[in-house]
């Protein structure tokens, strides 16, 4: 049993140090998205109302 914990637990290992730049990086880009759609409304509200 403990044999087979330790190697599920050497699998996950591996997953999760291979997973971990690709979950930055689209954490990243979202914020970034987000961030930039929200400057997009703004600028559209402004230039509607100048």
């Amino acid at each position: 049993m403990t044999q087979t914990i330790k190697a599920l637990e050497d699998r996950t290992g591996a997953l999760a140090a291979m997973a971990q730049p690709v979950l930055v990086a689209l954490s990243t880009a979202g914020l970034t998205g987000g961030a930039m759609a929200v400057a997009g409304m703004l600028a559209g509200r402004m230039m509607r109302r100048g």
